[in-house]
């Protein structure tokens, strides 16, 4: 069989998925262990009677509902390859909306404190609760080498995971050092005096949660009820992080753009200020940013 005609037939195979070509490449590509870029070019060339079979496997994982990123292994995120099983969630694109957010607003709170006050008179302190794969935490940490960036989450399994991805995209000798991986419930345990905390954790309704793992959706419950209305964790979090954080610090937090306004009024029921929304790539509101203020 042609490649092209793999292709054809995979792609209809997959016709319930969102992006039948697109899962039916990768999954091509991982089945000939090459990249989707090579493979587009071969389109001529035949597939082998092993690789064939392989790909077919493939297919019927991914047509029962197995995630892509969790049959082939990875997942792309902000320019790296994250390594993902059944242990952790998989990384949306969307979520490179809170890293994107997270570097800029780092800077902001650095520059600040560079002027002179004693606060910054030591390391910059970023912590990622509910950090999963690790994706967050350590695409902050490989952009900004010089912060010390820790994080930690509630099931162990996932942090197996982040510890495998640090291992493999970190520079072991970075000046912020490596990161420093806990098992907690949110802050618990983290310390105090962060200057960033940057958090993507579970925010969809209990029910809606219960719905997709019915259908076969095969991620960790953990990483997506978020409780009765998706905001039970934040809810949680949003005032601890202002005790965890130093002053003129910032907390950062990704959840659903229908959850946007209930999310600024939990940070300014916490006396949050400079409070904002910013929207993904879809234009929809992704993530809520405040500053501890300066003084009481």
């Amino acid at each position: 069989m042609k490649v092209r005609d793999a292709l054809r037939e995979g792609g209809a195979a997959l016709s319930g998925s969102e992006t039948p070509f697109l899962d039916a490449s990768l999954l091509l590509a991982d089945a000939l262990a090459t990249d989707r870029t090579s493979l587009l070019a071969s389109g001529p060339e035949s597939v082998g009677e092993g690789p064939l079979a392989r790909y077919r496997a493939l297919i019927a994982s991914r047509s029962a509902g197995l995630p892509l990123a969790y049959i082939v292994g990875y997942k792309e995120f902000w320019g790296r390859r994250f390594a993902v099983d059944e242990r952790a969630l998989v990384p949306r694109p969307d979520t490179e909306t809170l890293v994107a957010a997270a570097l800029e607003l780092g800077d902001i709170v650095a520059r600040e404190g560079s002027t002179g006050s004693a606060l910054r008179e030591r390391v910059f302190r970023v912590h990622e609760p509910c950090c999963g794969s690790g994706c967050v935490a350590i695409s902050v940490a490989a952009d900004r080498p010089s912060w010390a960036v820790s994080a930690s989450d509630l099931s162990e399994a996932a942090l197996e995971v982040a510890r495998g991805n640090e291992a493999s995209l970190l520079e072991a000798d970075r000046p912020g050092g490596p990161l420093a991986f806990a098992q907690g419930d949110l802050l618990s345990g983290a310390g105090e005096s962060f200057d960033l905390i940057v958090a993507n954790p579970p925010y969809v309704p209990s029910a809606e949660a219960e719905a997709l793992l019915s259908l076969g959706w095969s991620e960790p419950r953990m990483a997506l009820d978020g409780g009765a209305d998706g905001l039970g964790l934040i809810r949680r979090l949003v005032p601890a992080a202002v005790r965890a954080l130093a002053p003129g610090g910032a907390l950062l937090v990704e959840a659903d753009g229908d959850q946007a306004a209930e999310v600024a009024d939990l940070f300014r029921a916490s006396r949050f200020a400079d409070i904002e929304v910013r929207r993904d790539f879809g234009g929809k509101a992704r993530v809520t940013s405040g500053r501890k203020p300066w003084t009481p």
